[in-house]
């Protein structure tokens, strides 16, 4: 059966070319290739283009959404795989993702390599990626857009990619849980592989945190029964720890001033201490993860990225209660 390979891409003139090589480099026997320049101002239309047996197509700046559907609508396969212009699959990724389709399997996943490991955030985003990977069983309930692959009927039949979300952030996720809802079965292969150019500044990367926060508001408003446990990807824990971390930060000084104008300064210090002892608690399970995939000193840094993220995502969270909550609920 046709695959059809669709890849929205902004702004990807760096990465584009070794992704489009490796699509093009499938061992798999049957499959086209879609670009969706999503609008760039750098040169990732015309490298699209000097690919022959690439489709490509041109939209204003609108998101990854967006661009992802108009490829869904060019396509001529039965199956629509997504990966991203900053990823290069492996020669075997299609054929890996096709194997466990089965009559009643309506999606199936796979996972992330490291494309630039020298730089140590990378490292440690890609440790906790395996780690959480790692813990997936056959049967899921979430794919990531940078390495998936749908039926075309049940992408379809849901209407794709809901085009409100403006940014990568959440999307996948919807997408998913509409799916589920309809009661097919997804799939996770370990053995589909792309890798992947993760994020090397730490400021880029807590920004880009910041906004998955925001928009996680907007997830879980659609999908209320959601945000009681989140998904096999990030769980409970992952749900409290950013506005527990906001909570942690914002009574410091509080705290601190407490001991030189109240009586009660001790009490309230050992009540702190019991909060951040219970944020630092929901950092264990992962932590213990990846004592095996990151030396001592990653291992450390991790654990403060960790934390920093935790508060980004919180100041996120803000923003997407204001707006999704205040301002749309108002409109």
């Amino acid at each position: 059966m046709l695959v059809s390979i669709i890849i929205p891409a902004y702004n990807s003139a760096a990465t584009l070319t070794l992704c489009l090589e490796a699509a093009l480099a499938q061992d798999y026997p049957d499959t086209e290739v879609i670009v969706v320049d999503d609008g760039s101002t750098d040169d990732t239309a015309a490298i699209a283009a000097a690919f022959l047996g690439v489709t490509t197509a041109r939209q204003t700046n609108q998101g990854p959404s967006v661009a992802r559907n108009q490829g869904a609508r060019l396509a001529k396969g039965e199956i629509l795989a997504f990966t991203d212009a900053d990823c290069i699959p492996r020669p075997d990724w299609i054929s890996r993702l096709v194997a466990p389709f089965e009559d009643d399997v309506i999606a199936v996943g796979g996972t992330y390599a490291i494309a630039n490991p020298e730089a140590r955030l990378a490292r440690v985003v890609q440790a906790e990626i395996t780690a959480r990977h790692n813990q997936f069983e056959d049967e899921v309930d979430f794919l990531g857009s940078f390495n998936m692959a749908y039926r075309k009927t049940s992408y379809d039949s849901v209407g794709g990619f809901e085009e409100s979300y403006r940014w990568a952030s959440g999307e996948d996720n919807d997408l998913a849980y509409k799916l589920q809802d309809t009661g097919g079965r997804m799939r996770f292969t370990k053995e589909a592989i792309v890798a992947h150019y993760h994020p090397t500044r730490l400021w880029s990367y807590l920004r880009t945190q910041a906004r998955h926060g925001c928009w996680r508001v907007k997830l879980y408003t659609d999908h209320p029964k959601r945000a009681q446990g989140g998904d096999q990807y990030a769980g409970w824990p992952d749900l409290i720890a950013p506005p527990l971390s906001l909570v942690v930060a914002f009574l410091l000084p509080i705290i601190i001033a407490a001991q030189f104008v109240t009586p009660w300064g001790g009490i309230l210090s050992v009540a702190y201490l019991a909060l951040v002892l219970l944020y630092g608690a929901l950092h264990i399970p992962i932590a213990l993860r990846l004592r095996a995939l990151l030396s001592p000193w990653d291992l450390l840094y991790c654990w403060l990225v960790l934390c920093i993220r935790d508060l980004a995502r919180a100041l996120g969270l803000l923003q997407g209660l204001w707006v999704f909550g205040v301002q749309r609920g108002g409109a």
